[in-house]
């Protein structure tokens, strides 16, 4: 706890001159950071907001899936702002693919600013997740509601971020013995990390919100985890979880980047295929599940 207020401050002092309204608070428990701010838009506080946990007792990600971490494991907090994503260039669509974007960039450049050899860089798979070694690093959940108070046309735009400082399972990589060669430095913190990536954070997703995610396009590439490789892709209604990459792939073909929207491009038999963010997962061929048997 002391670490995330430690670095609330810190956090406060940088965004001041780009959004002095912005409040900041640190809770040592909470059930969701995006649940908390999600109902306070919906109860009409819609100040920009950045919140942080010691601890999430029901994070969640993408398609319902859980998010859980021992406290001090991982750092997870939200940030919440009014936004009308139909007014931005191109499309509000591609706004994961800017967050990920942000905070990889923001963790190179803390990791950089350590002692030891320069770590590989962390790449980003399509559309939500933070990658290093085709390992899961960390992970992006962006939901809206409407909310009392706000401007015509916008929404109440939640943005929760979650980051393992320590690795989670086999199939998950952590910051701190994942990208630091160096394991005689001093252990990472949530605080540390959190005052590396909300500021970089919040200057991104408004810069976003002006400039669409073309001007970004370049740079997502460059660490764009699924280009140049076999990908299984599925589509079906949110809220199955890991349910829906058990079935049949809806298609599969080579991933050939994202276009100045986000979407992404693949080569598939009948042509070049565009996919959009929604109720879509992607794997890489070689690691995406066997299909579930049919029962005999």
């Amino acid at each position: 706890m002391i670490d995330l207020n430690t670095a609330a401050e810190q956090i406060w002092l940088e965004t001041q001159a780009d959004c002095p309204n912005i409040s900041i608070e640190v809770l040592p428990e909470t059930d969701s950071t995006n649940t908390q701010l999600l109902a306070r838009g919906r109860a009409g506080d819609t100040a920009p907001m950045l919140l942080a946990a010691h601890q999430q007792t029901a994070g969640r990600g993408r398609h319902g899936r859980q998010w859980v971490a021992q406290p001090g494991d991982s750092l997870t907090f939200s940030l919440g702002l009014a936004l009308d994503l139909d007014l931005v260039p191109g499309g509000g669509s591609a706004l994961s693919l800017a967050v990920g974007l942000a905070i990889a960039e923001a963790l190179d450049e803390g990791l950089a600013g350590l002692q030891g050899p320069a770590p590989a860089p962390i790449t980003l798979k399509w559309p939500n997740d933070l990658w290093w070694q085709q390992r899961k690093l960390g992970g992006i959940l962006i939901e809206a509601t409407p909310a009392p108070g706000v401007l015509p046309g916008q929404r109440w735009v939640v943005i929760g971020v979650g980051i393992n400082l320590r690795p989670q399972g086999d199939q998950a990589a952590g910051l701190e013995h994942a990208c630091l060669q160096d394991l005689s430095a001093a252990p990472l913190t949530a605080g540390q990390v959190w005052a590396w990536t909300a500021p970089k954070l919040l200057r991104a997703v408004r810069r976003f919100a002006l400039e669409g995610f073309a001007p970004l396009q370049a740079a997502y590439a460059r660490r764009d985890a699924l280009a140049g490789h076999d990908v299984a892709l599925w589509q079906g209604p949110g809220g199955q979880g890991n349910a829906l990459l058990r079935g049949t792939p809806t298609d599969t073909g080579r991933a050939d980047g994202v276009d100045q929207q986000g979407a992404l491009l693949v080569h598939t038999d009948t042509g070049l295929q565009r996919w959009t963010t929604g109720d879509v997962s992607v794997r890489l061929a070689a690691s995406a599940p066997s299909p579930t048997p049919p029962p005999a």
